[in-house]
């Protein structure tokens, strides 16, 4: 069997690309390993009670945001129900050992007019960081349609850290927290985060914040609609164990199965560590395999499902940070399980639901669930039971850190083995890849004539990120300009 372009994963990357190929008239065939696509978006139900596993929110969907283009250039902008989050506060840091709290509202004038307010001595320095977020946060690749792309160049993986900006706050570590907390929705320790990571990622939040009717699932779902009347074909249960080369380059892939299928493009939406071992021998320099499996991987997470028989009303519109002292927000997983930030969010937010669900997400190594990795075989008595009094302590944990959480019932716990077999990423890498000062990331363009990549680990994490790394490995096939000058029209 034989198509022009092969996209391996159906997460958001690979049905995008699969969308904007086959509107440009390739014939298309994605395949995924597990049996539905987007297992990590789409999230799941237990109970009667949906929860979302890999999407909760996201930034730069308001007014003049950067990301309304790429909806409407996709057809997904009227198709899709968004809601607001708070905008007296979105986003809530609590600091566990003073129980002080601070929030951070929609808009940099109004959070330049409240962290003013709170932190008065620094006003003119808190004005001077936001600025600077704020002429930053979308300089990115079809983002910033106005720029010549030779204009952006290789992004600079030298200058400030996060936590090097940040210390001109040290007297109010409460600002610094406020300032570092989104650090734990990509996974980098700020004093690995480059400037520009924290300012694509806060500074899309800052701009404005929406979360979708119906979540991941939705969006899921959306998408397959689309690529259903593009015809491009989905084959899910098919894991992709070579892809297939030539002389003058790719020529599709083979699946476990042994099956090959043909085609002169593929995008790669896998971690990109997983692709040496399914590149053929001698196909790429062996420096850049070795870089390739020596990427920095994130961290990986205990993440926590339960659900209340009351109402979680202070979680609507607004997700909540909790750290035990204010300071810079550390994300390390090597702290005491009792020490570690953790970030909560209420599933199922739709405006005329009772919310009852809740997400937790604690940072966790893969050291920690190693003992139970068998290979694959199926899991254990004692990994289950372990689970539970695991799931049983966070809920302490939180308990003892947030008092304002009514009673909790466990209903599902993901660690990072679970991570680990859904996203395949090394030892369970929430967000994959990350971008951290001295690491040149892969681009989407590869040497191997045919080969592209794409995912958060090409532009940027999150959907943000997943979106625009599909836009510059599809621009790569068909003409940036072409694509660029389509979204221009979506303005």
């Amino acid at each position: 069997m034989s198509y022009d372009a092969i996209i391996i994963g159906a997460g958001l990357s690979g049905l995008t690309s699969a969308l904007l190929l086959a509107r440009a008239g390739r014939k298309v065939l994605v395949v995924e390993q597990h049996s539905s696509p987007a297992p990590v978006v789409r999230g799941f139900q237990r109970d009667g009670n949906y929860f979302d596993s890999g999407f909760h929110y996201a930034g730069g969907f308001g007014d003049g945001g950067p990301l309304q283009p790429l909806l409407r250039h996709l057809g997904i902008a009227d198709r899709l129900k968004l809601f607001p989050y708070s905008a007296d506060g979105f986003d809530c840091l609590r600091v566990s050992s003073s129980g002080e709290e601070y929030l951070l509202p929609v808009g940099f004038k109004r959070i330049k007019s409240y962290l003013g307010g709170k932190f008065p001595p620094a006003r003119a320095e808190i004005e001077g960081y936001l600025d600077e977020i704020a002429s930053m946060w979308r300089n990115v690749p079809y983002l910033d349609l106005d720029t010549d792309l030779v204009d952006f160049g290789m992004e600079s993986v030298h200058g400030r850290s996060l936590q090097e900006r940040l210390e001109v706050f040290s007297p109010w570590p409460q600002l610094q927290g406020l300032l570092s907390m989104h650090c734990l929705l990509y996974g980098v320790l700020p004093e690995q985060t480059p400037l520009s990571l924290n300012a694509q990622v806060a500074g899309s939040y800052y701009h404005s914040v929406h979360g979708i009717c119906g979540g991941g699932r939705q969006l899921t779902q959306v998408l397959l609609a689309l690529l259903k009347e593009a015809k491009v074909e989905l084959q899910c249960r098919a894991d992709v164990t070579q892809i297939l080369s030539a002389d003058h380059g790719v020529t599709g892939v083979r699946l476990h199965s042994g099956e090959e299928i043909s085609a002169a493009e593929v995008i790669a939406t896998v971690n990109p560590a997983q692709l040496p071992e399914m590149l053929p021998p001698a196909t790429m320099r062996p420096a850049y395999l070795k870089r390739l499996e020596g990427l920095y991987q994130t961290t990986s997470a205990y993440i926590v499902y339960a659900r209340s028989q009351q109402s979680l009303e202070f979680l609507r519109g607004r997700n909540m940070f909790v750290q035990s002292q204010a300071g810079i927000f550390t994300s390390t997983a090597d702290q005491v399980l009792e020490e570690r930030p953790f970030y909560l969010a209420a599933a199922d937010q739709n405006s005329n639901n009772v919310i009852k669900g809740l997400i937790g997400i604690v940072p966790a190594p893969y050291s920690e669930v190693e003992s139970f990795d068998l290979s694959g075989k199926q899991r254990t008595a004692e990994y289950r039971q372990w689970k539970q009094e695991m799931g049983a302590r966070l809920l302490r944990m939180f308990y003892n850190k947030c008092p304002q959480l009514p009673p909790l019932e466990l209903l599902d716990l993901a660690t990072p083995l679970t991570l680990r077999d859904y996203s395949r990423a090394p030892q369970g890498a929430i967000y994959g890849v990350g971008r951290i000062l001295g690491q040149y990331n892969p681009p989407p363009v590869t040497r191997l004539p045919g080969l592209f990549l794409a995912g958060q680990g090409i532009a940027g994490p999150g959907l943000l990120g997943s979106l625009v790394s599909s836009y510059l490995a599809c621009g790569s096939i068909l003409g940036h300009e072409v694509l660029r000058g389509e979204l221009r029209s979506c303005r």
